[in-house]
């Protein structure tokens, strides 16, 4: 795969969860881990599922948009998965464990709010992520184009 394609993953998931630049280590890691593992080769996926990985890679925005899109409908995608190497590897990395080791000291109606805020936030980019990437999902469906063929592009 592109080294390239694969920084700028990692830069964008990385924003996308934590709201930061990774460092350069996260970044070798994360390569370091496509290179020696064969769980992202692509087996059972298909073309909706590498599409899904070049768009969320654009910027965070479209992360979470396919990100909440996949939560529903595609729950063994590429993109989760990708994604949830990212998250351990940010989990286990200072600085960035920092994020997700520090705990809010929030009132109970702060905390409310922001849940809300975030349940409103998702249900909203879930619907758009509806209308957005299920017409490509179903033009991918209905390609004239044999899945073999469309698999060696890639």
């Amino acid at each position: 795969m592109n080294t390239s394609q694969l920084e700028r993953e990692c830069l964008t998931y990385t924003r996308y969860l934590i709201g930061r630049v990774p460092s350069q280590y996260v970044v070798n890691r994360y390569l370091d881990f496509h290179q020696k593992s064969d769980a992202m080769s692509g087996l059972g996926s298909d073309n909706f599922d590498h599409f899904l990985v070049s768009i969320s890679a654009r910027a965070p925005f479209w992360a979470r948009m396919a990100d909440s899109y996949a939560s529903v409908f595609r729950k063994g995608s590429i993109v989760r998965k990708k994604l949830v190497v990212t998250l351990a590897l940010l989990e286990c990395v200072a600085p960035s464990c920092e994020v997700f080791d520090n705990a809010d000291g929030r009132s109970p109606l702060a905390t409310l709010a922001s849940l809300g805020w975030r349940a409103a936030r998702y249900s909203f980019l879930f619907g758009a992520s509806v209308v957005v990437f299920t017409p490509v999902r179903v033009a991918m469906a209905f390609s004239w184009k044999p899945r073999a063929e469309a698999m060696l592009e890639h």
